[in-house]
């Protein structure tokens, strides 16, 4: 008996301790579940704090893009809430700007424009005003004006009523006037037959002046083609004159097809260039210096590319010189050096040309030398005298005589 209860003991021992080990682990697991749900509160705590400051934030984000929104406009109708659409403002904003002169391309924001479009704002308000001014004077002159005019009518009728009175008098004048103008009337339509007759008389003299001036042009416009035709080497400058029969390299001469035979004169200059079809391209210049009677020997110079030399076959150009032609000249201006007058009429003889005293019909050309210092008395002009100003040029030019340049001479001969 008493071996059982000793065991009875040991089994309530043991469910006492398991009692406590429960308990304890019991109470450890409350107090860890406190713990954790204290920081779930806690977090949770925190995030509905963070949530009102985010959704604070964000209401006054709202608010202020509201604000923004009802101030600036651009927002569609459609919407509740005002919201303003950035693209169409940017474009009706960027338009605004064109309508104002000092909006420069520096001018990127609307607070930027704002002083800018106010400033041009109130010189408009400014001008507008002194316009209100003006046209309160206007209209105080227009005021003044009608007045006036009013006056004026008044005084307009009051005379209207004194010439009525004075027509009712003349018009018994004028019919004790009227037998006497009857009279001059005859008169006058004789006097008319008589005008009638002169008149058909110098229509008939007017008539004979004008055929007379037709064939004075005509004539002219033969003289003309005529001159045409004896200047016409004037008009052709690219026509050869003839050709380079040979060529001494080392002593810089050749020799050409033309001489004498063909009024050839010392001191001529060609221009050369290649012999080849087409070839325009100036090679050098040859200056006769001894002429024979089919050829002349001429001096190289000026050579343009010394590896393309003038060789034998090259052709030869001056669109002055004439083989044939039998022309004359006046010369106008002042000639001196050494293209002096006695010189140039030398070189024009040899040239068939024949000097003229004075202009003529059948003058060829004018040839221009420089300007004058003396008058046709010998006496010093106080400005120079350019040819141009020269009665003999201004009717050179009047009947279409040929001008020619002593530079022209110049450039092709030489004494």
């Amino acid at each position: 008996m008493k071996r059982s209860q000793r065991g009875a003991a040991r089994v309530s021992v043991t469910w006492l301790i398991v009692f406590l080990v429960l308990f304890i682990v019991g109470c450890l697991m409350a107090w860890l579940g406190y713990e954790d749900a204290t920081k779930a509160e806690k977090a949770r705590v925190d995030a509905v704090q963070a949530r009102d400051a985010a959704n604070a934030r964000d209401q006054e984000s709202t608010d202020a893009m509201i604000k923004v929104s009802s101030l600036v406009g651009w927002s569609p109708a459609e919407l509740a809430t005002p919201r303003t659409n950035v693209e169409q403002a940017a474009l009706y904003w960027n338009d605004w700007k064109q309508t104002w002169p000092d909006m420069g391309a520096d001018i990127k924001t609307i607070e930027a424009s704002l002083p800018k479009a106010k400033e041009a704002y109130l010189t408009l308000q400014r001008q507008v005003a002194t316009l209100n001014d003006q046209i309160k004077t206007l209209t105080a002159n227009a005021e003044a004006s009608e007045r006036a005019s009013s006056d004026a009518l008044r005084a307009k009728d009051n005379e209207i009523s004194t010439l009525r009175k004075q027509v009712g008098d003349d018009a018994a004048t004028a019919s004790a006037r009227q037998s006497e103008l009857e009279s001059r009337i005859a008169t006058i339509t004789t006097q008319r037959n008589e005008l009638d007759a002169q008149t058909r008389e110098l229509r008939n003299q007017l008539d004979a002046e004008k055929r007379k001036l037709e064939d004075e042009k005509i004539a002219q416009e033969t003289r003309l083609k005529s001159m045409g035709k004896s200047l016409a080497f004037l008009k052709e400058p690219e026509s050869k004159d003839g050709k380079v029969l040979s060529v001494s390299k080392d002593l810089a001469l050749g020799w050409i097809d033309i001489g004498a035979n063909q009024r050839l004169a010392r001191g001529t200059r060609f221009r050369v260039v290649s012999g080849k079809i087409g070839a325009q391209k100036l090679k050098g210049w040859a200056e006769v210096t001894e002429v024979k009677p089919t050829m002349a020997e001429v001096s190289f110079s000026e050579i343009v590319d010394r590896f393309d030399p003038i060789v034998e076959g090259d052709v030869i150009f001056n669109p002055i010189y004439d083989p044939k032609g039998e022309r004359t000249a006046v010369l106008c201006g002042r000639f001196s050096g050494q293209f002096n007058e006695a010189e140039l009429k030398a070189l024009l003889k040899n040239m068939a040309i024949t000097v003229q005293a004075g202009l003529s019909h059948d003058t060829d050309y004018l040839i221009v030398g420089a300007e004058l210092y003396v008058d046709e008395n010998g006496e010093p002009l106080e400005n120079p005298l350019p040819p141009s100003d020269l009665p003999v040029y201004k009717d050179a030019e009047a009947q279409g005589t040929q001008i020619v340049s002593i530079k022209d001479l110049r450039n092709y001969f030489k004494f």
